[in-house]
């Protein structure tokens, strides 16, 4: 019937639960030097992090899923590109050295019973892509759902700063380097290679340990401290981390409640929140690019956090937009 294929029409394959490795700290708590905060109450103002003295400030989120607004939910809905943009630029405002990344699925993949992407989502992916290019990250990790996400826009290039060691294809580079205040910060990602038998045309997914580790080798000369971002694949990331050519591991894989951080090797190891409805912050100090402090924060992004009004009027033109599309496609808005 049609309300069959409009329910299967709009179901996810059903999401396996994430795999938490087991991060048992491999150096002296002494030596970590680590803390972690969790913000969930206050303005934003109160919300920043007083001057600490921090060589690197790295935000980070992960897992918007073609999804510009806020998460939805009945109580308290948190996350959106509005409210990532407003503290990214409260931070920027302070004068802190910034680096933001995406650590991957920050683009919809849905497909209908015909095996083609569903009737909203280009118009959902490129109305991304535009809030994307609006925030302005310093680089987006490729995840394997994210490849089937570039090519429903007709088209696997874009201006934005696609990452992945693993993943070949469109706009899509191995790594980039950021210079923040003298430090070259590069990053690169991985991802789970997917199902074998669901590859997207124009992209090839390999190895994510084997071709890692090539990029990793390939960075180190030219890199003073090195971001790894990793989607759904906490083994290799471990792997990786345990070469000794991986400062900072972002590990996006589904996470909804929060973990302290890490250093795994040499690593320290962090988790981004589940369709970045919290914002991650991990602030540095560093010694010749070697971490010697770390204070990873978590930022609710809930009503008290204003949306930046450049994004609002994007979501408002792509919400209006979609509407229309599922409403003729499939009587409904979804």
């Amino acid at each position: 019937s049609v309300m069959l294929w409009l329910l299967l029409s709009c179901v996810h394959a059903p999401a396996a639960p994430p795999e938490i490795p087991t991060l048992e700290p491999t150096a002296p708590l002494q030596r970590q030097g680590l803390s972690s905060e969790l913000i969930i109450e206050g303005p934003l103002v109160e919300r920043l992090s007083p001057d600490d003295g921090a060589d690197l400030v790295i935000l980070y989120g992960g897992e918007e899923r073609g999804d510009m607004d806020h998460c939805g939910c009945p109580q308290r809905p948190r996350g959106g590109l509005g409210r990532q943009q407003s503290y990214l630029s409260a931070v920027q405002q302070r004068d802190q050295p910034v680096v933001f990344v995406n650590g991957g699925y920050w683009l919809e993949d849905a497909m209908g019973l015909d095996g083609h992407p569903r009737a909203d989502i280009p118009a959902m992916n490129q109305w991304m892509v535009m809030g994307m290019e609006q925030l302005g990250p310093d680089a987006l990790n490729v995840g394997y759902n994210d490849t089937a996400g570039l090519t429903s826009m007709g088209s696997t290039s874009t201006e934005l700063p696609l990452v992945s060691a693993n993943i070949r294809g469109g706009s899509v580079k191995p790594w980039v380097v950021q210079e923040v205040d003298g430090l070259r910060v590069g990053i690169t990602g991985i991802s789970v290679p997917g199902l074998s038998f669901l590859e997207t045309p124009g992209f090839e997914i390999g190895d994510p340990v084997r071709q890692g580790r090539q990029v990793l080798e390939e960075m180190a000369a030219e890199t003073d401290l090195v971001i790894l971002l990793s989607y759904r694949e906490p083994k290799a990331a471990r792997k990786l981390a345990q070469t000794g050519l991986v400062d900072v591991v972002i590990d996006t894989n589904l996470h909804r409640e929060s973990y302290p951080p890490v250093f795994v090797g040499e690593a320290l190891w962090v988790r981004s929140h589940f369709q970045s409805m919290r914002l991650g912050e991990l602030r540095l100090g560093l010694n010749e690019g070697e971490i010697q402090w770390a204070v990873e924060r978590k930022i609710d992004l809930d009503l008290q956090v204003p949306a930046h009004p450049e994004q609002t009027t994007l979501l408002r033109a792509a919400s209006d937009e979609v509407k229309a599309i599922q409403l003729e496609a499939f009587g409904r808005e979804l």
